[in-house]
């Protein structure tokens, strides 16, 4: 296959992407596919106009090309969308947008981690992109607090993240500010900025810090990592499902999973990976190698749903984390769909002609069996009738004297007749 083209991809070793050996909840089906990172992916990309996603929405393209990433297929996709990206006027109402009642637009922190953690990730420069320079913006953005932004647990991660690919990654004193709006009760909310007020933990903005706090280095990090985790822990449904506050869902799963990951809590992570392939479609559902937001959908929402919940869930099923992901090695291509029919190449001709061959062997090794055993119902059959002849005292054929001994093997014969 080929690869990443080197103007977007770092050269490195190539780390193996393995699917975690499920620990399955014991109603869990078999899973639908050998590789259900790469199915989920083959789906994904299918829904791409070919260089982003959903009509051009820059949040959703990213969450796509994380996951490719995560999947290690892609490559080709991946560049499109980036250099799509590559564009100032693309890029800029997505990392500036004034708040409400300004007029002057402002970074936004989170999304800026986003934009840089997806082109570092390809080995790309996140310094300077679409005409950005998009880590100078992102340090200048820190709060004397440690967080970034709009001083959220989410704008901070991400620029943690997004950071922890650069020379300059972040340091104690972003530990320190995502410490500061944790909750008390060791997780992390969406909108909380004093870990206090409205700080509701929920698994998907947990999942997320416990990601960044796993890429920075130091002891800040150590406390509020070992809280968040314990939190996540005491989360998890039985069946392996997490539960962002609208019943059990492939979203929180998944920014869970990824996160259990992170830190080597592999029971957990398994029994998370487990949920989320039972929310894949198989060939027989209506998005093959997709996965739902939920079982049963939403009949209204599902089928919108779907996108996000696919791309962070690949994440998990690839074996890999926000923390530490690893793109070195991506595809160019995307393998096949899982449950496509083979083609009229000449491979598949000499593979009919194979099955086709293997079908009249099979049919044929039978008839000695058919043979042999109408032999054994015909002599059966002379036997039957050389007793009953000789039985109503007719006359036995002469030089019949050995006749009188398979006579008397006629019962065997008759017994294995009926």
């Amino acid at each position: 296959m080929r690869h990443l083209s080197g103007r977007l991809l770092a050269a490195a070793a190539v780390v193996p992407i393995a699917v975690l050996a499920s620990a399955a909840p014991a109603q869990a089906q078999s899973q639908p596919f050998d590789a259900p990172a790469e199915a989920a992916a083959s789906w994904l990309a299918a829904q791409s106009d070919g260089t982003s996603w959903s009509e051009g929405d820059v949040s959703s393209s990213l969450d796509a090309v994380i996951a490719l990433q995560a999947a290690g297929v892609g490559g080709d996709q991946i560049q499109a969308t980036l250099e799509w990206l590559n564009d100032t006027d693309t890029l800029t109402p997505y990392v500036f947008a004034a708040a409400e009642g300004d007029d002057e637009a402002a970074l936004n922190a989170g999304p800026t981690g986003k934009v840089m953690y997806a082109v570092a990730t390809a080995g790309g420069d996140p310094t300077n992109f679409a005409g950005i320079r998009l880590a100078d913006e992102l340090a200048a953005a820190q709060a004397e607090n440690g967080t970034y932004g709009d001083g959220t647990a989410l704008s901070t991660a991400w620029a943690v993240l997004g950071l922890s690919r650069t020379d300059a990654p972040a340091g104690e004193e972003a530990a320190a500010g995502l410490a500061a709006v944790q909750c008390e009760d060791g997780g992390f909310s969406w909108g909380s900025v004093d870990g206090v007020a409205d700080c509701f933990s929920d698994p998907d903005s947990t999942g997320l810090v416990v990601a960044a706090l796993a890429a920075l280095e130091g002891e800040a990090a150590a406390e509020p990592l070992d809280a968040a985790v314990s939190w996540l822990e005491s989360a998890q449904a039985e069946d392996g499902g997490f539960d962002g506050g609208f019943g059990e869902n492939a979203n929180s799963t998944a920014m869970a999973a990824q996160a259990l990951l992170a830190v080597d809590r592999d029971e957990a992570a398994a029994s998370a990976v487990a949920f989320l392939i039972e929310l894949q479609f198989d060939c027989d559902g209506d998005a093959p190698g997709a996965v739902r937001y939920s079982e049963p959908e939403d009949p209204e929402y599902g089928e919108a749903s779907r996108l996000l919940a696919t791309a962070q869930a690949i994440v998990p099923l690839a074996g890999q984390n926000l923390a530490d992901l690893d793109a070195a090695n991506v595809a160019a291509e995307l393998p096949a769909g899982a449950c496509e029919s083979a083609g009229d190449g000449e491979g598949d001709r000499d593979g009919e002609e194979a099955g086709a061959a293997q079908d009249e062997e099979s049919s044929n090794s039978w008839l000695p069996w058919v043979v042999g055993a109408a032999v054994v119902v015909l002599a059966a059959l002379i036997v039957g009738f050389a007793l009953k002849a000789r039985n109503s005292g007719g006359a036995a054929p002469a030089g019949n004297g050995e006749s009188d001994g398979t006579s008397n093997d006629g019962a065997t014969d008759d017994g294995a007749d009926k």
